[in-house]
């Protein structure tokens, strides 16, 4: 299985950090743009590899909330 972990906040002031990918951490300009490239990857890697891929969110409120590649909620 693939794990991709966004946090909710920054690494620091000018990127967003992805966590959780082969080649290691990858930096952001924006969150929605980690999560584009995480929602890119995971596809890939699905179709590519037949592997399950789930992307980790954290909210605001500090709780990880994990989605399949599609969004839809990971079961």
């Amino acid at each position: 299985m693939i794990f991709y972990e966004i946090p909710y906040e920054q690494g620091n002031i000018q990127t967003w950090h992805l966590d959780g990918l082969a080649e290691g951490r990858k930096d952001f300009d924006s969150r929605v743009a980690a999560l584009a490239f995480a929602m890119q990857s995971a596809n890939a890697a699905v179709k590519k590899c037949g592997d399950q891929a789930c992307i980790a969110i954290q909210g605001a409120d500090g709780n990880w909330r994990t989605f399949g590649p599609d969004m839809l909620p990971f079961k």
